[in-house]
């Protein structure tokens, strides 16, 4: 489905640009590719973009967990910061208080 979300981002904003809403762009896309191909909250929340002038066709910036986490690097982060609480330890290594939480 990832590799087809930059072509459903086009055919969204292809129906924006038509004067269609989120609700009939869900319906056209699972008409041609079938009623997985898209949940309709993800064409409302791309039709919210385009009427805030983002015609950008790349996902935002998402808070949260990184990609990944450099094990060694948390383990020395988590060893010398023995005295401090979990979030503190999970703000600095930008992630969540359950992974540390896991670690310890």
């Amino acid at each position: 489905m990832e590799e087809q979300d930059p072509h459903f981002r086009r055919i969204i904003l292809y129906h924006f640009q038509k004067g269609k809403n989120a609700s009939q762009a869900h319906k056209k896309l699972c008409a041609a590719y079938g009623n997985e191909a898209l949940k309709e909250r993800q064409c409302q929340n791309w039709f919210a973009k385009y009427r805030s002038g983002d015609f950008s066709l790349k996902n935002d910036q998402r808070s949260g967990l990184p990609d990944e986490v450099d094990e060694t690097h948390s383990k020395v982060i988590i060893d010398s910061y023995r005295h401090s609480t979990k979030r503190e330890i999970a703000e600095k290594l930008n992630v969540s208080h359950t992974y540390i939480q896991k670690k310890l």
